[in-house]
């Protein structure tokens, strides 16, 4: 009797050993480090500060400055002003209307701000995580579709040349998107959730992206909107040659065509890390 007793218990515990381990495997297909935002993954991020050193928010005068020899819009549609409700005490608010005539002669639809920024020690990394949090006002409206601050590359012989974009975007309705523009000139959407983006509240943007090797489409692009991965794509092919490489963060923010009624929306200051 009590060997059987010993067996059972035995094969008891055997199977719930099993069905322990069975578990263990179906939650860490299921939670991969890729369903971890990017910003818990990576090291250490340098800010795009939005003010002085005495901790004066920057006029626009000083924010031009700091945006580097080519900007758009930063003088006529961007001010740092102070928020109590953001996860900074300053932010980034941007005017979405159009550039006075003549500021960029090439592009009659150009609106809201667009700059680069390229932090030392950055160029060449293989992989980048670009954070920070928007907030879109009540009643926004996404019409026609546009853009948030991503990356970009640049060849290495001519560094002042963006070569690759890889850019949060959301679409007509709102929804959040990856746009991609590859070397060869190519424009690709990469979609994830349905549902619009919120407004009337800060949201937090975590983007991820790994280059692809050279002529490969095995790069990597994913979101993050509030800590869930919305979109994530394996297949990214945006470089020819290995001349092409990360350089910096472009600060874009802006309608992809003119709304009839321009808004604005506001950015907390932007963060990025690489490796």
């Amino acid at each position: 009797m009590e060997g059987k007793q010993l067996n059972l218990l035995i094969n008891t515990g055997a199977a719930l050993v099993g069905l322990v381990l069975v578990g263990y495997f179906a939650y860490s297909a299921m939670h991969t480090d890729s369903a971890l935002p990017c910003s818990d993954r990576f090291g250490a991020a340098t800010r795009f500060s939005l003010h002085t050193g005495d901790g004066k928010p920057l006029t626009p005068i000083e924010l031009q400055a700091r945006a580097g020899a080519r900007d758009f819009g930063v003088i006529d549609n961007a001010s740092v002003v102070s928020v109590t409700d953001g996860p900074s005490k300053e932010a980034l608010e941007v005017k979405l209307r159009k550039l006075p005539a003549g500021a960029d002669p090439g592009d009659t639809a150009r609106n809201g701000i667009e700059f680069r920024w390229a932090p030392p020690g950055l160029k060449g990394a293989a992989s980048a995580c670009v954070s920070y949090s928007v907030w879109f006002p009540e009643k926004f409206q996404f019409s026609g579709g546009g853009m948030l601050p991503g990356v970009f590359g640049s060849n290495t012989a001519q560094p002042s040349e963006v070569k690759i974009t890889i850019t949060p975007q959301w679409d007509g309705a709102g929804k959040p998107l990856i746009g991609t523009t590859a070397e060869s000139g190519e424009i690709r959407h990469m979609f994830g959730q349905t549902s619009p983006l919120p407004t009337g509240r800060w949201i937090k943007i975590d983007q991820e992206v790994t280059l692809n090797e050279p002529g490969q489409s095995n790069g990597t692009a994913r979101l993050w909107i509030d800590g869930a991965l919305i979109v994530e794509d394996k297949r990214v092919g945006v470089r020819t040659g290995s001349d092409v490489v990360l350089a910096g963060v472009l600060v874009a923010a802006a309608h992809r065509r003119l709304p009839e009624d321009p808004g604005l929306l506001r950015l907390s200051p932007v963060d990025i890390s690489w490796r």
